[in-house]
């Protein structure tokens, strides 16, 4: 099942620029949500080739990074600055990680703007 981050239709008001999101990926891990790609969830992505192929070439690169000890449930692929995308290995679910990011989406919303999440 794929998560996708999914807030990024609305018109940009200029509060929102002053608007920053971070989602909480555990173990004092945090990333922007600007650049979160897609979290996905680990038990039912693994199986297709692509995905496999995904994770087995950003962990030859050095690109994975592992979100603590526990057992791993889903991963987020995070566009960072520069070079290709970032691979974290998290023991969140991937339902539990899209609630958190809907939540700080509305907790910016609420603030008095659209998140800085929108696509320019």
């Amino acid at each position: 099942m794929f998560r996708w981050i999914t807030w990024l239709a609305a018109p940009m008001t200029p509060i929102s620029r002053h608007v920053k999101m971070y989602l909480h990926l555990g173990q004092n891990v945090m990333v922007r949500g600007r650049d979160v790609i897609g979290i996905f969830d680990l038990d039912n992505t693994t199986w297709s080739f692509r995905t496999r192929r995904l994770l087995d070439r950003a962990e030859r690169e050095g690109r994975v990074t592992a979100v603590g000890d526990d057992l791993p449930r889903s991963f987020v692929v995070v566009q960072e600055r520069k070079g290709p995308p970032a691979v974290y290995i998290t023991p969140l679910s991937s339902a539990a990680l899209s609630a958190r990011a809907a939540r700080e989406l509305s907790a910016g919303i609420n603030q008095g703007g659209e998140c800085e999440n929108e696509r320019h």
